[in-house]
């Protein structure tokens, strides 16, 4: 807080008065550029600390990308091998020892030092630039997490059709059908996924690129 004190001595004329305030303006200035200077100094600390978290935050989130490719891949194939079921029962009626697999494991981000910048304010002091892209990429994420829980619900509800089946499965032919759509939405929603996948592996290289 900058305080403006009296003069000690009694002004003579009004030389005395302008000399005094050019005094007190001086002063002010000086107090002002210095705390100006103070505050400038902390804010770039805080962006300088934003942006070494980030940094390696971004870093180690990017490594989650090949395992969810992985994932992806590996649930598709299992899908693959439920449908191919399916048509054997549909093909031919009765008890099977065929058996359908119903599987996701989600990935999820690391978040903290993305929500500590935002609650520092740090994001307000970087250049716009920055600060837009930190929220494409986290952004993505985001939205690529909600995606995998979405998965995860589609393949509850196939495998929720069969789960109370015996070993030896016997479906109808309407619940053969019922089971064969939903897998279908759920290899839709794995597509999805995996263009994110793509999105998001772009966005981490484009940050790579640009923070050399």
């Amino acid at each position: 807080m900058l305080e403006v004190h009296a003069p000690h001595e009694r002004i003579g004329g009004l030389r005395d008065f302008f000399i005094h305030l050019f005094t007190i303006t001086v002063g002010l200035l000086i107090a002002l550029s210095l705390e100006g200077c103070v505050e400038w100094q902390h804010h770039r600390h805080l962006v300088r600390e934003a942006e070494s978290g980030l940094r390696n935050e971004i870093e180690q989130n990017s490594k989650l990308t090949a395992s969810i490719r992985q994932q992806i891949q590996d649930e598709q194939k299992l899908l693959d091998q439920d449908l191919l079921v399916l048509s054997h029962m549909r093909i031919r009626p009765g008890p099977t020892h065929e058996t359908l697999g119903f599987s996701f494991t989600m990935r999820s981000f690391d978040e903290v030092t993305w929500k500590t910048a935002q609650a520092t304010g740090a994001f307000a002091y970087m250049p716009y630039n920055d600060a837009r892209q930190y929220s494409d990429i986290y952004g993505t994420q985001e939205t690529l997490f909600t995606v995998q829980q979405q998965v995860v619900d589609d393949v509850m509800r196939a495998a929720s059709v069969v789960v109370t089946q015996p070993q030896e499965m016997q479906l109808p032919p309407a619940t053969i059908a019922e089971v064969t759509d939903r897998i279908g939405m759920v290899k839709m929603r794995l597509n999805l996924l995996d263009s994110l996948v793509n999105e998001l592996d772009k966005t981490y290289q484009k940050y790579r690129s640009d923070h050399r």
